[in-house]
């Protein structure tokens, strides 16, 4: 089963999953955009930020097909299926999946818009499909 944990860091990011926006972080001091975790975002601990709707387009920065089904019930006899980073064009990257899309047709900088798939009445999942 998909265990999701919904903690301080992450909670509006999964909110906004359910209602079709994809929220990441900004800083109110330097601007510059990230998600959770600030130690890898060059954002300090302290410093204050806000939830913003992120535009939903980037591009493939770097992906994987799976042949094995992995993380939870959600993914088995889905195989194979796309795992990819996405490079949000506010600079913000992050994992997903990539969908309803000719797996032999993704390629790195293949632009990409997001799309939200339910899974269960609680877990909305950002995924991105090639534009």
């Amino acid at each position: 089963m998909f265990n999701l944990l919904k903690d301080i860091d992450s909670f509006e990011f999964w909110e906004g999953a359910k209602r079709k926006k994809l929220m990441i972080q900004k800083s109110k001091l330097t601007k510059k955009y990230f998600l959770y975790s600030r130690s890898f975002s060059g954002i300090d601990a302290n410093e204050p930020f806000e939830w913003v709707e992120a535009s939903g387009s980037g591009n493939i920065y770097s992906f994987t097909i799976s042949h094995i089904p992995g993380g939870s019930e959600f993914y088995v006899g889905k195989t194979p299926y796309i795992i990819g980073s996405i490079l949000l064009k506010e600079g913000v990257r992050l994992m997903s999946n990539i969908v309803d899309c000719d797996h032999s047709k993704v390629e790195i900088g293949k632009k990409v818009k997001v799309v939200f798939k339910k899974l269960d009445n609680e877990i909305v999942f950002p995924c991105f499909t090639p534009t």
